[in-house]
């Protein structure tokens, strides 16, 4: 009985957390709505304060973030507030969607344009292509896998969040970069993998790769040549754990 008492009042405590986050997004859309509207209107200090009050509720969701902080940018803008304070709300939404482009259609250029100032400060891009074509590639930070996509690819993200790619094809050694992104760059880069010629490697150890076999090694590779100082501080580094069998 005590048992199912417990289950019951977890239960009640899910439903009720999951009701209130509910209300708390609710209320952030609202306000968000709200916030938009007035600035539209030219009404900018009742949109500041609606505005104001999207960001200070608990786990609201990014989107709704992002676009608080935005339109907080342009509303500074539309007072003339200096442009290090407005590049300073800017880059809190950039931070929270980095990838974000604006709706060129509905925004005026020259609220389009200082934003996009603030993001080529922050965000880099990375087309990346290889040979051969369609290269199983993957972004890892740490032990969590960010993105799976295939090559050619464009990766644009903020410049300090530092990851390893792992490409990875069928009948080719696998490989790992640390990712290098240049604020207000599209750089390209050419990745050539080596053909397997004896059996084993391909796709079949991706998944050991990801356990920590590869990772380690290119974990070392981008603290030293990113974090630690460029090519001159790489030194030998330890070899991978011996492959399972399976």
């Amino acid at each position: 009985m005590n048992r199912m008492k417990r289950l019951f009042g977890a239960m009640l405590v899910a439903s009720l957390f999951l009701a209130g986050s509910a209300v708390a997004q609710d209320q952030a859309l609202q306000k968000l709505i709200h916030g938009k509207k007035f600035f539209w209107e030219a009404k900018f200090d009742q949109a500041l304060t609606s505005l104001k009050q999207v960001t200070e509720i608990k786990d609201a969701k990014r989107e709704y973030l992002f676009e608080a902080y935005l339109y907080t940018g342009f509303v500074l803008l539309r007072q003339n507030a200096p442009g290090s304070e407005v590049e300073s709300v800017f880059s809190q939404a950039i931070r929270l969607e980095p990838r974000r482009k604006l709706d060129e259609m509905v925004i005026p250029p020259n609220l389009i344009e200082p934003f996009y100032d603030a993001r080529n400060k922050l965000v880099g891009c990375l087309y990346i292509v290889t040979e051969p074509e369609e290269v199983d590639i993957i972004g890892v930070k740490g032990d969590s896998v960010l993105f799976d996509e295939t090559t050619p690819l464009q990766v644009c993200d903020l410049v300090d969040n530092d990851y390893q790619l792992l490409l990875s094809e069928e009948g080719y050694d696998q490989q790992f970069i640390p990712l290098k992104l240049n604020p207000g760059k599209t750089d390209t880069l050419h990745i050539a993998l080596d053909r397997i010629y004896a059996q084993g490697g391909g796709k079949t150890g991706l998944k050991w790769a990801l356990r920590g076999g590869i990772l380690v090694a290119a974990g070392a590779v981008l603290y030293k040549t990113v974090i630690a100082g460029g090519d001159d501080a790489v030194e030998d580094l330890p070899g991978p754990p011996a492959r399972p069998d399976r």
